[in-house]
């Protein structure tokens, strides 16, 4: 399917991944619409773009914005998610927006017989790694409520396509970073940077071991227009990310190594981890004696999106920290 003549609405759009998306879209001819609902998204991000695309303020929980927003488009890329300041906490789940939203989206493309719908599903929906590298195939065992709403979202594309004959696909996204990233809460990478852009070491939560498969922004943004482009997918998923892993260790060190300063990383001391509900840590699993330890590993098994949809990754990690870097030096004028 070509997009050019397309019309594409992105939900979300306005957020780091949809913007980046929206800008390549419009680079490419396509006529977009971004829906968001701005509680996370910001208008900044669309800045290069705003006076070529049209922008409606909504919410996904709401189905008649949803519905209105839709009509007389043929492809949705479902990105909308508060993602960024999604915790531990019971009451910051998001499950309105990740459930009822999702089914909003799916409903109202049936209804306006829209031709695909994009879903940006996850690695969290797989939970503490079994094996890896992590294929479509492995487990679905989230280990936080914010994997298993995701889990929630993709099951509802796959029923729908089979029940209501609309081409979905959801795409589980891994560690995704780059310029616009702007909460340090969920990646490793962006935390580093900011420290380091301090003159503070990078401070590791955990023992450092664990790996965690780092995916540059332009990469996320090729393989989720590849699966708009692939026609009749009709309900199936997709692993993106780099097919490369590294430990947290081995990256705080790059990130000093690149960044030229002399420092060295350092492990977090209980009063230094950022708690949630309940004493609870972000980003650990379990603690053993004083020590809070992090299982998790992602690393993505890549080859069923090279395949069928023609996915390859071609940023290298340090190429995208550099980026990164040079981005987030320009925003805080460093």
């Amino acid at each position: 399917m070509q997009l050019e003549g397309k019309r594409v609405l992105i939900t979300g759009g306005a957020g780091f991944i949809g913007s980046h998306i929206c800008e390549r879209l419009v680079r490419d001819g396509v006529d977009v619409t971004v829906f968001d609902n701005f509680s996370t998204g910001k208008m900044e991000n669309l800045r290069a773009v705003k006076n070529k695309i049209t922008i409606i303020k909504g919410d996904i929980r709401d189905f008649k914005a949803v519905s209105d927003a839709i009509r007389g488009h043929d492809i949705v890329i479902h990105e909308a998610f508060p993602y960024g300041v999604a915790t531990r906490s019971l009451k910051k789940q998001f499950i309105e927006e990740g459930a009822l939203g999702t089914f909003n989206i799916l409903r109202a493309s049936v209804e306006h017989n829209v031709q695909k719908v994009i879903y940006a599903s996850t690695v969290a929906v797989y939970g503490i790694q079994k094996y890896i590298p992590l294929d479509e195939d492995h487990p679905k065992d989230p280990f936080l409520p914010y994997g298993a709403t995701k889990y929630v979202g993709e099951l509802y594309c796959s029923t729908f396509a089979k029940v209501y004959d609309l081409d979905t696909v959801s795409l589980r996204y891994f560690n995704v970073y780059g310029p616009r990233y702007a909460t340090f809460d969920h990646s490793a990478i962006v935390h580093f940077l900011e420290r380091v852009l301090e003159n503070k070491p990078p401070l590791i939560y955990g023992d450092g071991n664990q790996m965690r498969d780092y995916t540059y922004i332009d990469d996320i943004v090729d393989g989720t227009l590849l699966a708009a482009k692939k026609e009749k997918i009709f309900g199936d998923v997709f692993n993106l990310g780099s097919g490369q892993g590294i430990r947290i260790i081995d990256l705080a060190k790059k990130i000093i190594e690149i960044s030229g300063k002399k420092l060295e990383p350092v492990f977090a001391k209980l009063n230094e981890y950022r708690y949630t509900d309940k004493g609870i840590p972000c980003g650990v699993t379990r603690k053993v004696g004083d020590i809070f330890v992090d299982d998790r590993s992602y690393v993505a098994d890549i080859t069923k999106a090279r395949k069928v949809l023609g996915y390859k990754p071609k940023t290298k990690l340090e190429d995208g920290i550099k980026k990164t870097l040079e981005w987030m030096k320009e925003t805080k004028k460093v």
